[in-house]
């Protein structure tokens, strides 16, 4: 039998060695995935953010003191809900999960988005802000702290933040890599709440995608009212890119955690970006056939007994990304509020001069009545 040319094996040897070494990276990196895998529990404490980091699984911040605002919390409350979108989702960007072909816009931008929002956010001088996708320090972002933007334009307020998304480093697109996460909700208020926890949503990815994927959750921050009783407000931000089974697992667990508190007692207002549309809205065809990003319904077969939803019926809250603002994408309704009985609501409202200028949602505001 005629042996192989020397160039031959030369060549099955290193095909060989470069299919080991794959193997091989390919292992280490999901190893190291396990290893730094974040593992929320179901329930944990979150910290006041006071420009310090304290060590901590999922979220919390602390350590250098803030004053004691001693402000009684007052019977009327303006309340605004705003999906930043981490300062990089401006009227210029497309997004590759959702159909586009970028990953981020640049830091210049960026930085101008962030500017912009904060700017806006000060204007509404609203008493609490519900603020989804705020980035800690992530590539996608150029590693700005925006946690501590809000610090320093919002010295007077209590800051509060969960993690719902933390990976070491997000492999896809493989041509741009998303790189490293650290982000999550955020809540800052005027008045300092009794109690602020994480509350982990049962959802989740299988595994390896939930190694670098989101753990979603609320951030609820109870309040003791002059009269005795409580008022608890949850910032949610709900599974996107699922068929509806992971956003119903969600929604119930919203339900039967308002549903408990409400039987304890206590009034309930629950904001954020909910990737659903709420019950009375009528979607067109664009915006549910969307083969990247579809919204669903909101299922309300168990929050709607002991509560309402109040959207802006005049206007959209979200404008898809598969391409630029410019060329016309789809735009939907994904963010509004619920409120349970015993609050008294007027009409949710947008807000904020930009519109998608400097991101893909708008701000949404409600003003209640204790």
């Amino acid at each position: 039998m005629k042996a192989f040319p020397a160039c031959i094996k030369i060549f099955l040897k290193t095909v060989l060695w470069a299919a080991v070494v794959s193997v091989v990276l390919v292992l280490v990196f999901l190893a190291v995935g396990v290893m730094t895998d974040f593992r929320p529990d179901g329930r944990e404490p979150v910290y006041e953010y006071a420009g310090k980091w304290l060590c901590g699984s999922s979220g919390g911040y602390s350590g250098v003191a803030v004053p004691e605002s001693g402000k009684i919390i007052p019977d009327t409350l303006k309340i605004v809900t705003w999906n930043i979108g981490y300062g990089g989702l401006g009227d210029d960007m497309d997004f590759f999960y959702d159909g586009g072909t970028r990953m981020r816009c640049s830091e210049e931008r960026t930085r101008e988005n962030l500017a912009a929002i904060v700017c806006e956010l000060k204007s509404m001088d609203a008493d609490i802000y519900l603020l989804q996708e705020v980035d800690e320090a992530s590539r996608r972002s150029y590693m700005i702290n925006e946690l501590e933007l809000l610090r320093e334009a919002f010295p007077d307020y209590c800051l509060y933040f969960a993690y719902n998304y933390k990976s070491f480093f997000v492999p896809i697109p493989l041509s741009n890599p998303l790189g490293k996460v650290s982000s999550g909700v955020a809540i800052l208020s005027r008045y300092r709440p009794e109690k602020v926890e994480r509350l982990s949503y049962p959802s989740r990815f299988p595994f390896p995608v939930s190694m670098f994927n989101l753990k979603r959750c609320l951030l609820a921050a109870g309040y003791r009212l002059p009269d005795g009783s409580r008022l608890v407000i949850g910032n949610t931000h709900n599974t996107a890119y699922d068929t509806g089974g992971m956003r119903l697992q969600e929604t119930d667990f919203l339900a039967g955690w308002a549903d408990s508190l409400c039987r304890e007692g206590a009034v309930v207002l629950v904001g954020g970006d909910w990737n659903q549309y709420p019950p009375g809205y009528v979607p067109s065809e664009e915006e549910t056939s969307n083969p990247h990003f579809a919204v669903a319904p909101l299922d309300l077969s168990g929050l709607g007994a002991c509560g309402r939803v109040v959207y802006d019926a005049d206007e959209k809250t979200l404008r898809y990304l598969d391409k630029p603002f410019s060329e016309g994408p789809v735009q939907s309704v994904t963010d509004y509020f619920f409120i349970s009985g015993g609050l008294h609501a007027g009409q949710a409202e947008i807000c904020g001069n930009s519109g998608f200028r400097h991101g893909d949602h708008k701000p949404v505001e409600i003003n209640i009545v204790l």
